[in-house]
């Protein structure tokens, strides 16, 4: 066995993150971890990575023993692992980024590089050479290479995150919620690249809500429920297994989706061009409370929104959907004055938001829940809550509406004195919502709200969306799960590239094959 854990037990307060967990990944493997959200995964990737100390247990990586060494001494003894949320250098290049993952393999050459000694330049370009094929295992140009990380598209920063990983030349590499947020087909380029590594003798630890994913390529699979392991076998065993069923998917709240975009009721092999430009345009509204017109966003010489123009009335649901790096967030971002666009203009119940403050913008009545979430990770919920009215003078009023919030969202009052990255993902989700609603929006950007969650936590957060919209908040959303953004949008723009391919109501949108271009990549 190349990975055993024994009993690891790690507690916050009185929420049991992880209860007794032993878990064996052999060697050349690739193990699943799978469960709900809450269910401990994270959690129990940060002890075995030294990230979050662990409490009791014991842990082996082969023969060396991991119980209670930091973060950078299992990294180097050979543990590579990626993120639930990104954590790449933004502001370094993909580069750059590659040969951070070098350093534990790396001598003290700090005397080389004062004198440029010859021979410091030639292993400088021997790992540059190896940064470019990391890059290229794992599907990236060596043209991305001088891009900032954050400029490349979500998929390829996931890819990045993988290529830095394989820097340390890993024994086990652990992949945390790789295919979060990708499309069916870069799904598919993910699972490609890791059936690859492991081909090549990489043992994987793979943790994902995709059950295709993990069922389709690994040996074993482990299901962890409330911190304990509840099951462990082939995925044969644990995909029919009455318990993880009920753990993973939930009771009551499960949606049995028959078809895809694109999928039916209509001739496949119908041009999809002809199809976009046939298609029946939504109709835009003719009093609107965000009036886009002609907006185009660049990052340097990168295009990323090319023209849009879209309209959205008080009261409605709207989608923008469409694949990774089609310039959804973008989008929301420019209008949230975050960042300024090219051209074009933007207007919100009369501000101009391609020139106002962020801070404007946001006491105008329109808000962000960014991709994300953005939670500050070290304060407790309350304390999340509270900053989000922090401008506010009516102290009582404010006392009620976080009452208010809390009622709507239990599990959040349930954590309330817990720090926010204590919390799941599905549960900061919720946190980053109820703090866009404490701010008192009357649009409401969300952007991938079901980003990593499972089919269970889906629910509950399209659920409480649909509440919100009830209540009378106009919402603006961005969702890579389309079936569930035009089951619930009133209208929705399909972009491809920067550009609105068509629009259209969710139920035209649904039975339309240039959505399954868009949203496919096809």
């Amino acid at each position: 066995m190349l990975l055993r854990l024994a009993d690891v037990q790690r507690h916050f307060g009185g929420v049991r993150a992880v209860d007794g967990v032993s878990l064996e990944v052999e060697k050349g493997s690739i193990q699943g971890l799978i469960g709900p959200n809450g269910a401990g995964k994270t959690t129990l990737v940060n002890v075995v990575t030294g990230y979050t100390r662990m409490q009791s247990g014991q842990a082996w990586l082969e023969s060396d023993e991991l119980t209670g060494l930091p973060a950078h001494r299992i990294a180097g003894l050979g543990i590579g692992r990626t993120f639930q949320n990104i954590r790449l250098f933004k502001d370094l290049s993909a580069i750059e980024n590659v040969l951070v993952g070098m350093h534990v393999r790396r001598h003290d050459d700090t005397l080389a590089q004062l004198a440029t000694l010859r021979l410091f330049r030639r292993e400088e370009q021997s790992r540059i050479e190896e940064t470019n094929r990391l890059l290229e295992t794992v599907g990236l140009p060596r043209s991305i290479g001088d891009r900032q990380a954050n400029t490349l598209p979500y998929g390829d920063q996931r890819r990045l995150e993988i290529a830095r990983a394989l820097a340390l030349e890993p024994r086990l590499l652990i992949l945390d919620e790789p295919a979060a947020g990708m499309n069916p087909s870069e799904k598919q380029g993910m699972r490609e690249l890791i059936e690859r590594l492991n081909a090549d003798g990489m043992t994987i630890l793979l943790i994902d809500h995709d059950m295709r994913l993990v069922m389709g390529v690994c040996r074993r699979v482990a299901v962890l429920n409330f911190g304990k392991k509840i099951a462990d076998g082939t995925p044969d065993e644990v995909s029919t297994d009455a318990t993880v069923i009920k753990a993973y998917l939930g009771t009551g709240g499960e949606r049995e989706v028959r078809s895809a975009p694109g999928a039916a009721g209509v001739d496949e092999e119908r041009d999809v061009e002809a199809a976009a430009l046939s298609a029946r345009a939504a109709k835009e509204p003719e009093k609107a409370i965000l009036d886009v017109e002609d907006l185009t966003v660049s990052y340097g010489a990168i295009v990323a929104v090319r023209g849009v123009s879209f309209r959205v009335a008080a009261g409605e649901i709207v989608a923008l959907i469409g694949a990774n790096g089609a310039g959804k967030s973008t989008i929301l971002n420019t209008l949230s004055g975050l960042i300024r666009p090219q051209s074009g203009s933007a207007n919100f119940d009369g501000l101009d938001l391609a020139n106002a403050k962020a801070s404007a913008i946001v006491r105008h009545g329109l808000v962000q829940v960014p991709e994300g979430r953005e939670i500050l990770a070290r304060q407790t919920v309350l304390e999340n809550l509270e900053l989000a009215t922090w401008a506010r003078h009516d102290g009582a009023s404010t006392r009620k509406q976080i009452d208010d919030v809390l009622k709507r969202f239990p599990i959040l009052g349930e954590r309330r004195a817990l720090s926010a990255g204590s919390l799941s993902g599905g549960e900061q989700q919720m946190l980053a919502i109820a703090r866009g609603m404490l701010a008192r929006p009357r649009l409401l950007l969300l952007d991938e709200p079901s980003l990593g969650l499972a089919p269970q936590m889906v629910d509950e957060v399209f659920r409480a969306i649909e509440e919100i919209h009830k209540d009378g908040t106009t919402i603006l959303l961005v969702e890579q799960n389309a079936l569930r953004a035009l089951a619930i949008a009133d209208r929705a723009y399909v972009i491809e590239t920067g550009r609105i391919l068509l629009s259209g109501s969710g139920d035209d949108l649904l039975h339309n094959p240039a959505v399954r271009r868009a949203y496919l990549g096809g």
